[in-house]
């Protein structure tokens, strides 16, 4: 076990408490990411957690999967499935490299609140490209802390050197959309979710062929 899944295995049996404290942010993640869901989609939410997000939207889709690299995480989310009876969500401790999943595998992917704790996010971004069927949807949501000058990342920059908290990116917003549009994606939507720390919401479809993409 490596020191990232120690660390989120520590906090998952308070996780959804520590989440419900920002429930605006998410509410409008949800009410963003519905209207690019279709009852016959197939949908992986990568980095699911206890399974809020995966949960809140798995009703809208014939099939969702929730994959996590953290055992606790997936143990609260699927005892969470089997108390609500929802066979149709699946959960996982995977990674998104998994050689299970098969290129053109996915309606839409999700990466919420997990692209600014990737120590190569442009590698997941092309991985999620190929995981998708043609016209794909990518929804993500990220902190973006490059130009927050607040106390909490005074506080995240140096523990996360030091590693006691996870690696951590301090984008700005035009740096995620460089990140996902160098992917091979046609960015449809942003928002911005919160102002401070700020949480930047980007939908985007997979491109046709790689000429499409920027240079």
């Amino acid at each position: 076990m490596d020191n990232k899944e120690k660390f989120w295995n520590r906090i998952a049996k308070n996780y959804d408490q520590q989440v419900n404290a920002d429930d605006q942010t998410a509410i409008k993640t949800i009410e963003h990411t519905k209207k690019y869901l279709r009852p016959s989609d197939i949908v992986m939410d990568y980095a699911c957690a206890t399974g809020k997000f995966t949960f809140a939207i798995g009703d809208l889709v014939k099939e969702i999967h929730g994959i996590d690299i953290a055992s606790e995480m997936i143990a609260v989310a699927k005892r969470i499935a089997g108390e609500r009876n929802r066979e149709h969500i699946h959960f996982a401790q995977k990674t998104l490299f998994d050689e299970g999943y098969h290129a053109g595998s996915f309606d839409v992917i999700l990466a919420f609140n997990i692209l600014h704790l990737l120590e190569d996010p442009q590698q997941v971004v092309v991985r999620v490209n190929e995981l998708l069927k043609a016209d794909g949807i990518f929804i993500s949501a990220t902190a973006c802390l490059g130009k927050d000058r607040s106390l909490v990342r005074m506080i995240l920059w140096p523990l996360s050197k030091l590693g006691i908290v996870p690696y951590i990116n301090f984008f700005r917003p035009s740096e995620v959309d460089e990140l996902i549009a160098h992917g091979n994606f046609e960015i449809l939507e942003t928002h911005a979710l919160s102002p401070s720390p700020l949480n930047y919401f980007v939908a985007a479809r997979k491109l046709s062929n790689q000429s499409e993409s920027l240079p």
